[in-house]
Formats: structure tokens, sequence, C-alpha cells
């Protein structure tokens, strides 16, 4: 794919034009975290950036943050809500609070009037953008706890 039509197919998908320097910084981003131009990463790219516009993550951080969510969906098929609900307490150190944690699933679709059931199966690929989600959290408690310096 010519640079030209990725940058366009990019814009379309985030549905806003970008400016170059922005187009090689993401560029940069998908070369560093291992990834190739493809129509598929961009998408994934165009959304991840649409979903997280008022993070102050990098885009390498979200790459990131997607792909740690994916190898721990990817792991069962088919999981309960209430271990679920203790994975992501795991992997927020605990600092999550519940409420947060059940925000968290409001990406999946809702079943019986709740986005979160302690009872429900939930399947992996649903559990994705809740992982990420997570994720996204430990990734800003860790940078906001980066020490200033003298």
């Amino acid at each position: 794919m010519k640079n030209v039509q990725a940058k366009t197919y990019f814009e379309i998908h985030y549905e806003s034009e970008i400016s170059d320097r922005s187009w090689y910084r993401i560029k940069r981003a998908l070369r560093e975290s291992g990834l190739e131009i493809t129509r598929e990463n961009l998408q994934l790219i165009a959304d991840l950036k649409r979903r997280t516009v008022y993070t102050k993550l990098s885009l390498k951080q979200l790459i990131y943050c997607h792909y740690s969510a994916l190898q721990i969906a990817n792991k069962r098929v088919l999981v309960k809500g209430d271990v679920v609900y203790r994975e992501l307490q795991k992997l927020s150190s605990n600092k999550a609070h519940r409420t947060t944690i059940i925000r968290w699933f409001q990406s999946v679709p809702k079943k019986e009037g709740k986005y979160f059931d302690k009872n429900r199966d939930y399947k992996a690929e649903e559990l994705v953008p809740v992982f990420a989600a997570a994720c996204l959290y430990v990734q800003k408690k860790l940078s906001q706890k980066l020490p200033l310096s003298k």
C-alpha cells in the first residue's frame, strides 16, 4: 500500500484529516510496535485513537494495551463474570474501584439490562475492550507515578 493511499485510508476510518507530521508519528508507532502498514492495522489504529482521544497515553502504549488485552482474552473461550472481575482486580493491583471495573464493561452488549453480571458467561472476544480499558487504566496510573526530576 502506497503512503498516500494508506494515509487516506486511515483518515477515512479516523473520520478526520491529519497532518503529515501526525501521519509520520503513526507510521513510526506502528513500526516500533512491530506492525506493518496494512488496512487492518490502520483501521485498528484509527479506532484506538478515536476511542481514546482524551487519553494522554502514547499511541505505542495504546497498541500495547490492545494486544495485551487480546492475549488475555484469547486464553479462554467462555469466562464467568466473577472470574473476569477478579482478573481485572489483579490486573489493576486492586487499585480500581468496583464502579470503575463495571464501567469497563460498557463496551459489552447488554444482557437482561446489564453490562456486567457475575453469573454471566462472557465470550473471549467480548472481553477484549474490557481488558484493553483495564490496561489503559494501569498504564495511566503508572505514567502518573513517574518521579519528578529535581
